[in-house]
This record gives C-alpha cells, sequence and structure tokens, in this order.
C-alpha cells in the first residue's frame, strides 16, 4: 500500500511539475518563475520518500520536459538549476556555519547556470539566445550573475516557506 501512494503522489506531482513548465511556453518571461514553480513540488517527495525517490521523479520530469517541451531554456533551467538543487536542499541547510551555506549554494547558483547556458548554446542553439549573450558586455554577464545570485537565495528562502506550509497545513489532508 505504501507504494502505492508513493507511485501516485510522485505521479501527480510530476504532472503538475510538467504542466508548470508547459505555463511557461505561454507565459512570457516565464524563464525562472516555471522552473522554480515546478522544482518546489520536489520538496514533498524529498521530505517524504527520501532523495533517491525525488531524483527518480526529478530524472523523469527532466526527460519527459526535454522530450515534449519546445522552449529548452526554461527546460534547462529546470534540469540543471532548479529541479536539481531542490533534489538536495535539505542537504544543503545541514551545512554550518550559515556564511559558508550561502556561499556553497551561490557557488551552485553560478555553476550550474554556466553548465545551463553552456548546453544551451553548443547542444540546443537558439538564434536569439545567441545573438543576445553574443551582444552582452562583460559588465551585464557579471551583473546577471550576481542577480540571479541574489535571486536564488530568495527562491531558496521561498522553497523553506513553501515547505512548511506543506508540512504544517496540506501534509494532514494529503496523508490521511
Amino acid at each position: 500500500m505504501n507504494n502505492t501512494k508513493k507511485i501516485a503522489l510522485c505521479g501527480v506531482f510530476g504532472a503538475l511539475s510538467i504542466t508548470l513548465l508547459l505555463m511557461g511556453s505561454i507565459i512570457p518571461m516565464a524563464t525562472y518563475a516555471c522552473p522554480a514553480f515546478a522544482a518546489i513540488l520536489i520538496l514533498p517527495i524529498v521530505y517524504e520518500y527520501k532523495e533517491k525517490t525525488a531524483f527518480t521523479m526529478y530524472f523523469s520530469v527532466s526527460l519527459l520536459s526535454v522530450i515534449l517541451i519546445p522552449e529548452k531554456e526554461f527546460v534547462m533551467m529546470y534540469v540543471f538549476v532548479f529541479g536539481l538543487y531542490t533534489v538536495f536542499k535539505f542537504k544543503f541547510d545541514k551545512i554550518k556555519p550559515k556564511i559558508i551555506q550561502f556561499i556553497i549554494k551561490c557557488l551552485y547558483a553560478i555553476i550550474s547556470t554556466v553548465i545551463c547556458y553552456s548546453i544551451l548554446l553548443f547542444i540546443f542553439p537558439n538564434p536569439i539566445l545567441t545573438n543576445e549573450l553574443s551582444e552582452a558586455t562583460s559588465w551585464i554577464i557579471i551583473a546577471f550573475f550576481i542577480l540571479f545570485s541574489l535571486t536564488f537565495i530568495l527562491y531558496d528562502f521561498a522553497a523553506t516557506i513553501m515547505f512548511r506550509l506543506y508540512h504544517y497545513k496540506f501534509r494532514k489532508r494529503i496523508f490521511r
């Protein structure tokens, strides 16, 4: 019975994740918001069934989204930045002291974003994205990474709040 609940919950949250990623095709300027919202759905799976099950769900959502979703930029943001981070968020949160934790999270955000955009430029080349990045100066790129790191820390804070909301409000309704 426990495996049935696990499979059902992962299936529902995985389908919701893919739906949120598909919404990114409809909503302009949703390059970072839709993958972040889709990744939040991994948190209950990590909490209830640990990282192995959450990674399986993350991998299946990532694979399906790469196949089904035409806009690869926010799919890659989910695959390399938000989704993978959310699977291991609780491990990152155990790092002490807090300043080291903050630095590691910022480094993760920067390194994973560089990997994401490198793949977007060389494996899934998009002429619009390539043109935008070729016209960007080094100061714009540095500003992007600083702002993205700050946004990523805000995402981490919001994910913690969403997890608490799940734990104290919605968990009782899901597992009766």
